[in-house]
């Protein structure tokens, strides 16, 4: 058997108009087409469908398929517009994740206008810090982060967006804070806390002093209670320090100046899908390297 939608949609339009011409009319195609259609239905199946006359009615046989051909025909639309909003954004799902910094300073943004386009896309934005994103995206948690690369793991691509330079940040009344620039000699006897942030200097020998602190926190939430305590100090690139923490000091650091990249992170061989295509368009139409 060889029968497509199309005979099946062909049979549905005669015996609701019981009328080969009215069929025509309805489905906006020749008469001589919807006929030949319904021959074709009846030359495969070894069956008559329809008892000719005026008007055109179902035989036993044609009323026997009559029920199951309409739901197939009805089920096929809806996965066709199914299928169809998928492809539009227009429903599906979609998860994705930041690092804190990005999601202080642009996520709120970026989610207001996906849901004002595609209200019924299910977003689900996660935090965490670049290693956590990496983590998520091998293991099928998110289709696509905004963070930098920690690992040289090949499996996963970036996209860069921008730069972002590295400094110390401390409380806003510590004797540091209102020097304009620091060199990494110069805080190297700090008490400085260790985070995650730290292992994308581990290639620079200026900041071997921050390997293996005794202080680590991974957490950013409580690294940033902490400054605020003036419990230590630590080394961030600028956007990782909150723009609502005026109690903190961000000094830039110079000999050398360090900076970080900032991209979108997916895996390397996955394809988008459309509600993350439209995602990942939002964030290079938003975010700008002058941002």
């Amino acid at each position: 058997m060889n029968l497509s939608i199309h005979h099946y949609r062909c049979f549905l339009w005669v015996a609701e108009t019981g009328s080969f011409r009215a069929a025509a009319e309805l489905a906006y195609r020749s008469q001589p087409a919807i006929s030949l259609a319904i021959r074709e239905m009846e030359a495969q199946l070894g069956q008559p469908l329809f008892e000719r006359g005026q008007p055109v009615t179902l035989t036993p046989f044609g009323k026997s398929c009559h029920q199951g051909i309409r739901h197939f025909v009805m089920h096929a639309d809806a996965l066709n517009a199914r299928l169809g909003d998928l492809a539009g954004s227009r429903v599906g799902q979609l998860n994705i994740a930041s690092i804190m910094s990005f999601a202080t300073h642009w996520m709120p943004t970026l989610v207001s206008i996906f849901r004002e386009n595609f209200p019924h896309v299910h977003l689900n934005v996660f935090d965490g810090n670049s290693e956590e994103m990496e983590r998520m995206l091998l293991s099928g948690q998110i289709e696509l982060a905004v963070g930098s690369r920690v690992s040289e793991d090949r499996r996963i691509e970036m996209q860069p967006l921008l730069e972002d330079a590295f400094g110390l940040v401390c409380h806003a009344d510590h004797p540091l804070a209102q020097r304009k620039s620091l060199t990494w000699r110069q805080i190297s006897d700090l008490p400085i806390i260790g985070t995650v942030a730290h292992r994308q200097l581990e290639r620079s020998p200026q900041t071997a002093f921050l390997r293996n602190r005794p202080f680590f926190v991974s957490n950013m939430i409580s690294l940033i209670a902490m400054l605020s305590r003036d419990m230590g100090v630590t080394v961030l690139a600028r956007l990782g320090v909150p723009p609502d923490t005026d109690n903190l000091a961000f000094v830039p650091l110079t000999h050398p100046r360090l900076k970080r990249t900032l991209g979108i992170l997916k895996l390397a061989d996955a394809t988008l899908s459309p509600a993350a295509e439209q995602m990942r368009q939002l964030i290079l139409d938003t975010v700008t390297p002058s941002a």
